[in-house]
């Protein structure tokens, strides 16, 4: 368990705090480019790393993103007036451009050369692929965005959706390294336990929620930390089955697909401040487009439940005078995440209506910042243990010898994917048994090839704690 203080870095993210200035050495992935339609459309409110900041596009298609107040007397740039590649406070009329540079002030004499001293808080933006990204680091010229696959592909191979949940945004990185909560959070009693060797190898997935237990390795590497875990099939001979995820720092969760043709899945857990984390989900497919089929469960669920993603009419509608207005779920604390006690004794194991509100439902439950000083932690916590260790480290090597963290200078080195694989039970190394699939760009033809390395040079790799 982590002491109080080791808690209190861990989870702090504001400014000048020791998690939140590692977590500024990274790009934070934000916004849908198609919620910002078009040039000179409204503004937005956002809140990151304890900010509250308004998102506009330009009249010439540019992202800017700006401190939320005016810098002259503090009234809110949400009501600003979008025009002519600026925004503009209606309180009195000063104008800043994308950079934070203040472009006009009409109330001040013609002569007066105030505007020109006057720059106010922005931060860098880029689009990729239908994602908006913004810097809030200390560098002058940013890194490059990191090389992640999900953005990468063609927009019509991938499907995005962002939801609020409230809690610190370490409780789902958690939750996602933690296989072993697949065999009774998810189980659905209408699904049974199909063994592998079929044709249909997304069944796999049911191989977790039959072997309730698994063993755990974990590798620190260039990019975070690797995390695998190994399920021995004792009825189906000498086999294990190993589900391997990375944990790309500082908050980027991968999801093993499965079969011939697989789609990956994951989140960016991306902090708004202490106790709200903006979970960006996404699917998507390395080589060909998204079908209907496809699309339609991703929006809409199936069976009628949700999915990994939110389905498009789960939300509440939009109120104002908060962030990310329109991404808050209808399911959530306030009505147990539609909780049904009926439903849990007779065809879910938790009673609640999918995977996500499952997940986030004992996300939230533990308290909007868990206290882990009365955590009673097992092996199959191994995952979270080594996440936690990487990341303190981190951040205390970046307070004490402004060493870099993880990947954060080096964008290539998050082209992976996370690998789903039966094994020989008798293997000697499962990291070079799964590189070759964990590189993306690897089996799948058509797929980019990869830069460098496909695994990143694994620091070191130890079973349990």
């Amino acid at each position: 368990m982590l002491s109080k203080e080791e808690n209190e870095q861990l989870t702090r993210v504001g400014p000048g705090t020791l998690m939140g200035d590692l977590l500024r050495q990274y790009w934070q992935p934000f916004f849908l480019s198609r919620h910002l339609p078009e040039s000179d459309c409204p503004p937005a409110r956002v809140r990151l790393l304890g900010e509250d900041l308004i998102i506009f596009r330009d009249s010439s298609g540019r992202v800017g993103l700006v401190r939320s107040n005016c810098p002259h007397r503090g009234a809110s740039l949400f009501f600003g007036r979008n025009e002519e590649n600026g925004l503009r406070c209606v309180y009195h009329g000063w104008k800043f451009d994308v950079t934070g540079a203040c472009v006009d002030m009409p109330n001040e004499p013609p002569e007066s050369n105030f505007k020109h001293k006057i720059r106010h808080t922005a931060y860098p933006c880029r689009e990729r692929n239908g994602i908006v990204w913004a810097y809030m680091g200390p560098r002058a010229e940013p890194p490059e965005l990191p090389e992640l696959e999900w953005n990468m592909v063609p927009e019509d191979q991938v499907y995005h959706s962002l939801r609020v949940a409230e809690n610190n945004f370490m409780q789902p990185i958690e939750g996602e390294y933690d296989t072993t909560h697949i065999g009774f959070l998810h189980q659905r009693a209408t699904k049974p336990y199909i063994a592998p060797g079929t044709p249909d190898e997304q069944n796999w997935g049911f191989i977790a929620r039959k072997y309730k237990w698994a063993r755990f390795e974990v590798a620190d590497t260039e990019y975070g930390v690797l995390i695998g875990t190994r399920r021995d099939l004792v009825e189906e001979g000498k086999l294990s089955y190993w589900r391997v995820y990375p944990f790309l720092m500082p908050f980027h969760t991968l999801i093993p697909g499965g079969g011939d043709d697989p789609n990956f899945s994951g989140h960016a857990w991306v902090p708004m401040d202490d106790e709200h984390t903006l979970c960006l989900c996404w699917d998507y497919n390395a080589v060909r487009p998204l079908n209907e089929t496809e699309l339609n469960r991703l929006k809409h669920g199936s069976d009628g439940l949700e999915g990994l993603h939110p389905t498009v009419n789960i939300f509440q509608p939009s109120t104002g005078n908060r962030p990310y207005a329109r991404y808050w779920p209808r399911l959530d604390y306030d009505h147990d995440f539609g909780f049904d006690y009926e439903a849990q004794k007779t065809s879910r194991f938790s009673g609640l209506p999918g995977t996500w509100p499952q997940d986030s439902g004992m996300q939230q439950s533990m308290g909007r910042i868990v206290d882990r000083t009365i955590e009673h932690l097992g092996t199959a916590d191994t995952g979270q243990i080594a996440i936690r260790r990487r990341m303190l480290r981190a951040a205390r090597a970046l307070r004490e010898h402004a060493t870099p963290p993880p990947g954060a200078l080096n964008p290539e080195v998050f082209w992976l994917r996370p690998v789903s694989k039966l094994l020989p039970a008798d293997t000697v190394s499962w990291v070079d048994a799964i590189k070759e699939q964990m590189g993306a760009g690897g089996p799948i033809k058509g797929s980019r090839v990869p830069n460098g390395t496909l695994l990143g040079t694994v620091i070191g790799a130890r079973q349990g704690a």
